[in-house]
């Protein structure tokens, strides 16, 4: 089993609060189940945390410069093996989850300081429980500076050790560093399959056949793929047991894994392409806001300076003198 990290840089607060609507499910999120959505909760920070940013901006800026391309927060995804949060009774699975809860709140304040935590937020709604945190990615020196956390490749392989490390006592371990693949079970299933065997094409082709993914599991490949790697390892090992695979079945096996990992990855990319969508649409979409108020308060003024013209135009007429027929002016 294994622990995951990921990370993900924001550069304005609208990117920020579209990411909170996300988190709090103040928006369809079709991955997560809405019957489950009352078990998400918060862990650690405030839930209107786009706020708490701005106001950490603001007092910032009283003594210190924001490049205009600045990473004003960083968003974890804390999460592990599914096998992990699955095992056991539903006691054990509880007091796991709330040990590791509680393991990954002393990890990020170990990392960034309580003070520079916006939010760590649990969600039981999807698939796979998992951690979502937004911080202030402020170095030891007081400086926002998130070169010092994901500056660079070995600072982001140290930041996949260093979480891995930490979650040992878990039974969690770190993936192979600088390997794409998913899990070590990957190798083992072709170690496996080495030779020749009296297994027909058939067998082999329903062996590793993968499931057709729901909707769900189209928009998080990786988990799916994670958990559809496992079921083609456990099938492989119990119909291979014992006998060795023949070589021209090997690449088979091996082609079709490559073409789901490419599908994969194509869907990872429609992913993100959709996320930066939504970012960019509620960008706008705040933008507009801002504007229609501003509109809403020229309109208000403009009817108000209309009433005060005709006022001062009454006023006006009342105040013109009346002439007698004799030109003279009446009292």
């Amino acid at each position: 089993m294994y622990s995951i990290l990921r990370t993900k840089k924001h550069k304005s607060i609208a990117s920020v609060a579209s990411r909170e609507c996300h988190t709090y499910r103040r928006r369809p999120t079709p991955n997560a189940d809405p019957v489950k959505i009352k078990k998400n909760r918060l862990l650690f920070g405030q839930e209107n945390f786009a706020d708490g940013l701005k106001g950490f901006l603001k007092n910032y800026q009283v003594e210190n410069n924001i490049r205009k391309d600045a990473v004003l927060a960083i968003e974890y995804l804390l999460t592990a093996s599914p096998e992990f949060f699955d095992s056991g009774s539903k006691i054990e699975r509880d007091n796991r989850l709330k040990k590791w809860c509680e393991s990954q709140i002393d990890f990020m304040k170990k990392m960034h300081g309580d003070e520079n935590i916006l939010c760590m937020y649990l969600h039981l709604d999807e698939k796979t429980p998992h951690i979502e945190v937004y911080v202030t990615p402020v170095d030891p020196k007081g400086k926002l500076n998130c070169k010092h956390f994901l500056g660079s490749p070995a600072k982001l392989t140290a930041l996949q050790t260093s979480y891995a490390t930490h979650n040992t006592n878990f039974g969690l371990k770190r993936g192979q560093e600088g390997s794409r693949a998913t899990h070590e079970e990957v190798k083992k299933f072709y170690s496996l399959i080495k030779g020749k065997a009296k297994i027909t094409s058939a067998d082999v082709k329903k062996a590793v056949k993968i499931d057709t993914p729901t909707i769900s599991e189209r928009i998080n490949p990786a988990e799916f793929l994670e958990i559809q790697q496992q079921k083609i390892f456990a099938r492989i090992s119990k119909l291979f047991a014992g006998t060795i695979y023949e070589n021209k079945l090997i690449a088979q096996a091996k082609k079709i894994m490559r073409e789901w990992n490419r599908a994969v990855d194509e869907a990872k990319k429609k992913q993100y392409k959709q996320e930066s969508e939504i970012e960019r649409l509620s960008t706008q979409v705040a933008r507009q806001s801002l504007l229609l108020g501003a509109l809403d308060g020229l309109t208000q003024e403009n009817a108000d300076l209309k009433a005060n013209l005709n006022q001062l135009w009454t006023e006006n007429k009342s105040l013109k003198p009346k002439y007698a027929t004799d030109n003279k002016l009446v009292p």
